[in-house]
Order: C-alpha cells, then structure tokens, then sequence
C-alpha cells in the first residue's frame, strides 16, 4: 500500500488500563509507564486512602481525574489510568477529560473480565490485553497498536480493507446502516472507528444503475466540483471536535458527505480490475491527479484506486454502461477491457471516427461486425 501523508499527533494520550482483576491490570500499566515515561494514576491505591469517606469509589474517581488533568494541561505529559472503569459515567467523565485537554483517549480492557457489569465503548480505540498465556511487552504493544491510534485520529486517507471474518457475536456497527455488523465487512486500514462498514453497504449491491442515474454531474466529470446540497454536507468528527462546520477542503467531511448522500459506492467490484476499487475524494485545492486506467485520460480530485496496484478510474469510467445501443450499428455494443490485437490485428482503428484506436484503452466493441469504437465517440454521441 502507498506511503499517505498523514497529520502528526500533537496533544497528549490518556492510556486507560481497564479491568477488574487488579494484578494484570497494575503489570501492564507499569510496564507501558516504564516505556512511555508516563506517570500512573492507581484508583486501587487513591481508593485505600480514602476508604473512610462516604463513597469511596466516586471520591476516588473525581481526584484521577483532577490529577490527570494538570498531567495533560499543564505538563503536556500523557498519563496512564489504572482503574476497574464499571461505570458508564467514569467513561463519559474520561470522554470529557481527553476532549477538554485535547488528548487521546484509549481503553485497554484487560482479561480476564468478572461480572456482567461492564458496558459498551464506542467511538473509542479499545484494545484487549490478555497476559494470562503470553508475558505483556509494552515496546511491541505501542509500536504496533498505539501507533495506529496517533495516526488515525488525524486526517488521512482512508484504504478500506476487506476483512471476510464472519462471526456470531454483534461487535461492531456499520457507519451507514448503523446495524450490527455480522459478516463480511469493510474497514479502513489504520482502524478508524468511523470508516467500518458492512460488504452491503460499501458496495451498494446491485444498485450501479440507480447510481448512474443518480450521481450528479459534478462528480462524474473529469474536472469536479463538490456542490453538495447544503442539508447533505456533513461535518467529520475531527472538525465536529474542532468547533469547525463542514468543509470541501477536509477530505474527511467530504468522504462523511457522500457517504450520507449515497451519491457514489465507496467501494466498487469492476471487472477490470481483480482487486477492490476505493473511492478517493480529495479537496480541489490538494491538485490531486491521476491517469485514468479506462480511458487514459487524465483526472481531479476523485478516482476509484487500487492503492496495491496503482490502478486509477474516472467516476465516469466506472458508471459507462456495460452494453449500448449506436446508431451507425444494428447490434448492441459491448464496453470491453482487454485488448482485441492478438485477435484482429486489422481492428486499431475506430469505426466511428476512423482514427487510430490505443489498444490499452477500453473500448465498446461489437462481435457480429468485429467493429471496435472509442469510448468517446459512443458516448459524446449518446
């Protein structure tokens, strides 16, 4: 996959260290402190002290997170939370302490969980630790785990990644149906918690043709223009946290807004291609260009890509009709991907315009008169 250039993470991270059992939970928060250089804050030890006091799991709670604050806002220090975090509120607290220090939250859930009063965490990075079977390494667990999180919670492309697990238990959502997520899925390759969708979704299933009827002009054109209606657009969540509304120079709110207008598939299955095509919005200002696959000719801002192969297609490549109707030819022409000259080294040229034809460019093609024509000529003419 491509190197993408993605925002660095500036603010601090709050580690939250979850679990009931306290032993695993207190050698994992030691050793990422060790590794981290951040200082633990122990409820279990802040809870001994003031046992006495009516409500001791509260009192406890609220001078956490009076002392993670002045860690984040004054120090810029990350901090390291050891805590059973059984309360849906403690989390909503945790929430609102990342949020007002600008910092990361993170959960680690350590195993083995007691009890059944534990709750959901979404939109949240949570990660699940088990040193029952395997001794806890902090080094490998930042480098591989905790370094996804300080580059997804910036903008950055989203390469959705088929994952074909299948699995009984509900555990994660779809982002446009919001239904559980049960099979086959979607989900961009750093993890992000936004960008998680079911394989029904993201391809839109059988539904190319209403899309071809319905995406507007201004996407489909080789030059675009994101003139979405103003009660589609759709602010991302790093704006949302920003204080800042809907943007077409964020790719992130402009991903967030096709996704609520259903105007393109993010994801398309073509024949051309074996891999997956992802769709790519970029902001008109970032220049982005790239040479169309189909066509050959160049584009702006949006493509469906293959980001293992390089492979780039126009918006209007991906919704040409498979077969049509011409008026110089009786029989239906067939939009055609590979090359004919192995076949018919008589046929690189266009019947329509008589020119020369490239043959690494599609071309709609009809097999009763063996006539190639360029794309152009169809469909400038339809």
């Amino acid at each position: 996959m491509e190197t993408q250039e993605i925002e660095q993470l500036n603010g601090p991270m709050v580690l939250v260290v979850k679990g009931h059992s306290k032993k695993p939970r207190r050698e994992i928060a030691c050793e990422l402190a060790k590794h981290l250089k951040y200082p633990i804050i122990d409820e279990d030890e802040i809870t001994s002290v003031v046992q006495s006091v009516y409500n001791p799991d509260e009192k406890s709670f609220e001078i956490i997170l009076k002392i993670a604050l002045i860690q984040l806002t004054w120090l810029k220090l990350g901090v390291i939370i050891s805590t059973p975090l059984c309360q849906k509120t403690h989390f909503d607290d945790l929430e609102g302490l990342a949020k007002s220090a600008n910092a990361v939250l993170v959960i680690i859930q350590c195993l083995p969980k007691y009890g059944s009063n534990d709750f959901a965490i979404e939109g949240v990075p949570k990660f699940t630790v088990d040193t029952r079977n395997q001794p806890f390494v902090a080094e490998d667990f930042v480098s591989e785990e905790l370094e996804k999180v300080r580059r997804r919670k910036y903008r950055h492309l989203h390469a959705l990644i088929f994952n074909n697990t299948v699995t009984d238990e509900p555990i994660l959502h779809c982002n446009s149906c919001r239904e559980d997520i049960q099979g086959p899925s979607y989900g961009c390759f750093l993890g992000c918690d936004d960008y998680i969708f079911d394989k029904e979704c993201a391809e839109l299933k059988g539904d190319m043709d209403h899309v071809r009827k319905n995406c507007p002009s201004y996407l489909r054109v080789n030059e675009p223009e994101y003139l979405f209606p103003e009660k589609l657009r759709q602010q991302c969540r790093i704006c949302e946290s920003q204080n800042k509304v809907f943007s077409d120079s964020c790719y992130d709110c402009l991903f967030q807004t096709n996704m609520k207008g259903k105007f393109l598939p993010i994801i398309v299955n073509h024949e051309s291609h074996a891999h997956p095509l992802n769709l790519v919005m970029m902001p008109l200002a970032y220049n982005y260009e790239f040479r169309c696959s189909g066509c050959g000719d160049f584009g702006h801002s949006i493509s469906y890509k293959c980001y293992d192969c390089n492979f780039n297609l126009h918006v209007g490549c991906i919704l040409l009709p498979r077969t049509v109707s011409y008026e110089y030819d009786k029989h239906p022409l067939r939009l055609t991907y590979d090359s004919l000259e192995q076949n018919y080294l008589d046929k690189s040229h266009c019947e329509a315009c008589k020119n020369e034809r490239n043959p690494e460019h599609w071309f709609y093609y009809c097999p009763t008169c063996e006539s190639t024509i360029h794309l152009d000529c169809v469909t400038n003419r339809q």
